[in-house]
């Protein structure tokens, strides 16, 4: 005798489409495309992992036979997707094969030893303090597009650096994303008890882990949270979720940031600039997406060119009383950047055409952006 139960097919669905993007990984372990099932005391645990992250889900169950299996996890979701029947048994048989009922239709899957499976990672229990979703949700939300993508020189930046401060009596956690041509942070005030834990000053979570965090984060109100020397701690009442953390140094963007001059600022309605900037995306080069920004009293015009289909220009008033300036950026960068903020009005210091911009809003307290220009 094996693993015998049935659980409902909602739960089951859910748990094993939240694992889809851990264990669809290609990798020299045939075993990790696998979910590991552990039946026991009326619940049934299905754990995930890739070696760098590790998802662990329980569900309700009804157990007839305590046990343990695992089972291709596509394969699984599929066949829950796919199932018209409210509840599904599974039966473990000899050989690690799997009989699967639901409703009238029945099914055999073949599993894989669970001896085989990769031990999930310890944790320090005691260290977990509670953290609400809605902040790291948005800590996320406002950064994590400026990640670099694996192909970056710079190793480190393809992740998000996590910090915690303190500035005058308030506690802040703060994260940091760049690409090499833009850097985005946000910081979020947090309660005084997230004081107590502790933060190695190089938390590098990698771009994937700040995909499942951010995933991890929905239909929660909070959960409990800690960061260790090697991984990232989630725990809620039926999720754990644990990351392994990036080797490396984060760029020193304090200094990026220090050196920006204030001298030259315009502001500017954010929804109006927004609409402009979508407007000229559509006539720039898919490469680069670049345009010019021109700069006079009061005025700002967006320009962009595309060699088959045309040009485009915006023109529209801001608040400037600065040195007429003429500057190339990315369009896609300000359009990322202005379109996670919020606010009527956006601060940009804008100097000269090698100078790189600041974005900031006094109605999105915690949020700066660092754009670099591009060459004329």
């Amino acid at each position: 005798m094996g693993l015998h139960c049935t659980v409902h097919r909602d739960d089951l669905l859910k748990a094993v489409n939240a694992q889809q993007n851990i264990t669809n990984k290609k990798g020299s372990m045939a075993i990790l495309s696998n979910l590991l099932l552990e039946a026991a005391d009326n619940q049934l645990t299905c754990t995930g992992t890739d070696l760098e992250i590790g998802l662990k889900q329980t569900i309700a169950a009804e157990v007839v036979e305590p046990g343990c299996i695992t089972l291709p996890a596509k394969k699984l979701f599929e066949l829950a997707r796919e199932s018209g029947s409210a509840d599904i048994l599974i039966k473990e048989q000899d050989n690690a094969w799997v009989s699967i009922e639901a409703g009238p239709s029945n099914y055999r899957l073949a599993g894989m030893d669970p001896q085989e499976f990769p031990q999930f990672p310890p944790y320090n229990q005691e260290a977990l303090l509670s953290l609400d979703s809605e902040i790291l949700a948005e800590m996320i939300d406002k950064t994590s597009f400026s990640i670099a993508l694996d192909k970056e020189s710079i190793f480190s930046l393809t992740a998000a650096l996590l910090q915690k401060h303190e500035e005058q009596g308030k506690f802040f956690l703060k994260m940091i994303t760049s690409d090499g041509h833009r850097l985005t942070t946000m910081a979020r005030e947090v309660d005084e008890g997230l004081s107590k834990m502790e933060i190695p000053p190089s938390t590098l979570i990698p771009r994937r882990g700040i995909q499942e965090i951010r995933k991890f984060c929905e239909n929660r109100d909070s959960f409990l949270f800690s960061v260790e020397e090697k991984q990232v701690v989630l725990k809620s009442e039926t999720s754990l979720l644990i990351i392994r953390l990036m080797k490396g140094d984060f760029p020193d963007f304090a200094s990026v940031i220090k050196n920006i001059s204030h001298e030259n600022e315009v502001q500017i309605n954010r929804v109006r600039f927004l609409e402009g900037l979508k407007r000229m995306n559509l006539f720039t080069e898919d490469i680069f997406h670049a345009i010019k920004i021109s700069l006079a009293e009061n005025t700002m015009i967006l320009n962009s060119q595309h060699a088959e289909y045309g040009s485009a220009t915006d023109s529209f008033a801001v608040q400037y009383t600065g040195d007429t300036v003429e500057l190339a950026f990315n369009c896609r960068f300000f359009i990322d950047t202005v379109q996670v903020m919020e606010g009527d009005i956006i601060k940009a210091t804008i100097q000269n055409k090698k100078s790189p911009c600041m974005i900031t809003s006094e109605q999105d307290a915690g949020f700066l952006s660092v754009i670099m220009p591009m060459k004329l």
